[in-house]
């Protein structure tokens, strides 16, 4: 009997050994605070499967969990760590979209968290290209190679692969701006949509029949009344003069954007690395990733600096032509915006 007492003594701790390390290796309801068992939700639950598998090293698994526990409860948290078990797969553009929705709360992330995340974006950022679209007309639809990116905004910021690409507006009533542009690798692009309203269908007059053998009559001169070619060129004029000021305002606004994400950066290098960080040669990836931005930002200011003095090259041509007239038979002014990874600006073509 009292052997039988020890044996069912042994079993019983050995249960409870079992029982504290699965706890422990999250295979199990974790204890309270109180000591009583508590059972974690699906999204917490997926997210323990990830981390077990992303110490082990089997990434593809991690994704998968990571994902799911996404999906049920979007925390910056979770999608963190999608982002980088993504970056670790090479799926740089996904890593990269992740990590940066993930990091626009950090308050809601441990410090340690929010390094890691932001040393993954730099790193997924090296590896593909960015671009920041305006369009003239915020209602607007935009695409890029086919693929809608939004409507109902004045600028657009989105991750591509490098290579070649097309930007795309369309809105009712306009016609189609289409920009292609290449994107290079660990670098940003601006791009320029100008949206111009579709022409009003020609009016049909009814031909008149002349007499038999009668001389052939001039053509007849113009109905009386009608708006003059010189004040249809300024009606143009000053429209294409506000297109490009609108244009210029949303160059405005994407620099202003990127200077505080600039100074965001430079905050926290000198929090971490002192004020002088940037001068030692022992922290070269984030101030390169500081001088980067601040590329970026400069350029986006010479495009709004060019918006502004095309709109008012335009503008001045209108007036001027309060004095003359364009020539008959000759193309009207255009605009369109220019953008590069380096620049940006408004040409203007047409004759006067």
């Amino acid at each position: 009997m009292a052997s039988t007492g020890r044996l069912l003594l042994a079993v019983a701790a050995a249960s409870a050994v079992w029982s504290r390390g699965a706890v422990a290796a999250g295979e199990g309801p974790s204890a309270g605070p109180s000591g009583a068992a508590t059972t974690r939700s699906e999204p917490e639950e997926a997210f323990a499967r990830g981390e077990r598998a992303r110490r082990a090293g089997r990434w593809e698994d991690a994704e998968a969990s990571y994902r799911a526990a996404w999906k049920a409860d979007p925390r910056p948290e979770f999608e963190g760590e999608l982002g980088l078990s993504e970056l670790a797969l090479g799926r740089f553009r996904d890593a990269a979209e992740h990590l940066r929705e993930s990091l626009l709360y950090p308050e809601t992330l441990q410090p340690a968290a929010q390094r890691r995340f932001r040393t993954g974006l730099e790193k997924a950022e090296r590896e593909i290209s960015s671009a920041t679209v305006a369009v003239s007309r915020p209602e607007a639809e935009v695409f890029i190679d086919g693929r809608r990116i939004g409507r109902g905004q004045g600028m657009y910021f989105v991750y591509l692969d490098p290579g070649r690409h097309e930007a795309r507006g369309k809105l009712d009533g306009y016609v189609d701006d289409v920009y292609p542009f290449e994107a290079q690798r660990g670098r940003e692009s601006m791009v320029g949509l100008h949206l111009e309203p579709k022409p009003p269908p020609p009016v049909m007059s009814a031909p008149v029949a002349a007499p038999v053998a009668a001389p052939v009559a001039p053509a007849p001169a113009a109905a009386p009344g009608g708006p003059s070619p010189g004040t249809v060129f300024r009606i143009g004029g000053f429209a294409l003069a506000s297109a490009g000021v609108v244009l210029g305002m949303s160059f405005v606004v994407a620099a202003t954007v990127r200077g505080e994400e600039v100074e965001a950066q430079a905050a926290q290098i000198r929090q971490h690395n002192g004020a002088a960080a940037c001068v030692s040669k022992a922290y070269t990836e984030p101030c390169g990733v500081l001088l980067e931005m601040s590329d970026a930002r400069d350029t986006m200011k010479v495009a709004a600096w060019g918006s502004f003095i095309g709109a008012g090259v335009v503008g001045a041509v209108a007036l001027s032509s309060l004095l003359w007239a364009p020539v008959p038979g000759k193309r009207a002014v255009r605009a369109a915006p220019l953008a590069a990874a380096h620049g940006g600006g408004v040409i203007f073509s047409g004759s006067w």
